[in-house]
């Protein structure tokens, strides 16, 4: 081997070195900047409508849980509030997963859903006198019952519907729904809720707090009545268009886990709206 192959080869060599150390020096720097490349994931929610159908902010309680997970799984969630419909179409062409999803046996075909995060208890709300009862599904036998637009209340909701009674889907906007109630263009509307547990809970968060805050003059001094006890029991889900997102899901499965055994996850529940 000539002098002048071996200089070409060891300067080769140690250009190779400089090369892989430079890329070392800068992942490491790239780690301790905090600029690890991190998946987002587009998380649609359904909308909510004030008064004027302006879209209403998403709640801190949500904004919170979204976080937790961030930490607990490393991905980035992005939250997108749109109509419910389009939450699902758009969830079905893979283009992100959703939130606050129940399961029926039509959607099970397509969707694959997350460990179940919280219950939701169903109750029934409704106004004017007489009153009527209001202790279990039969008793909405022949009623005009008024649901979100595409929202569904679990298994046994899916079962009943427009067989025990028939369901009118409003829009998001919720004090559209409530004027419906007292205009006697349906019998009952149903809300879906984790917190309370009892119906005299319940109708205090329903009149000292949910109705003044939504601002409509016309319902204010008016007074609603709820069932004795929910209805309906619904388990509130993540999900994806079945083999998408299947990595993500896995570990939002998790998390999910992590969070209900130490507790962390239930305290965050506690405060959705």
């Amino acid at each position: 081997m000539t002098m002048r192959r071996l200089l070409q080869q060891i300067s080769f060599a140690i250009l190779l070195l400089c090369s892989v150390t430079t890329a070392a020096i800068a992942a490491v720097a790239a780690v301790d900047a905090g600029q690890t490349s991190t998946t987002t994931v587009t998380v649609y929610l359904q909308e909510t409508l004030d008064t004027k159908g302006n879209l209403q902010p998403i709640s801190k309680g949500l904004l919170k849980f979204l976080q937790f997970l961030e930490r607990e799984t490393g991905l980035h969630l992005q939250p997108v509030s749109v109509p419910w419909n389009r939450a699902k179409l758009m969830t079905l062409d893979g283009k992100g997963i959703i939130w606050g999803f129940s399961k029926s046996p039509e959607r099970l075909l397509s969707y694959r859903y997350s460990e179940a995060v919280l219950s939701s208890r169903i109750w029934a709300i409704a106004y004017g006198e007489p009153r009527m009862r209001l202790r279990s599904i039969k008793d909405l036998q022949g009623k005009v019952v008024s649901v979100e637009r595409g929202v569904s209340h679990g298994m046994e909701f899916e079962l009943a519907k427009n067989k025990v009674f028939k369901i009118d889907e409003d829009s998001a906007q919720a004090s559209a729904r409530f004027r419906k109630l007292i205009a006697k263009r349906s019998d009952v509307l149903l809300w879906g809720l984790a917190q309370f547990d009892r119906p005299d809970l319940f109708l205090a968060y329903l009149h000292k707090t949910y109705i003044p805050e939504l601002r409509d003059p016309e319902l204010l001094g008016k007074t609603f009545y709820v069932s004795d006890i929910p209805l309906f029991y619904d388990s509130i889900h993540f999900a994806s268009a079945k083999m998408r997102f299947e990595n993500e899901m896995q570990k939002i499965d998790a998390a999910i886990k992590r969070g209900i055994k130490t507790g962390e996850l239930t305290r965050l529940m506690a405060t959705l709206d």
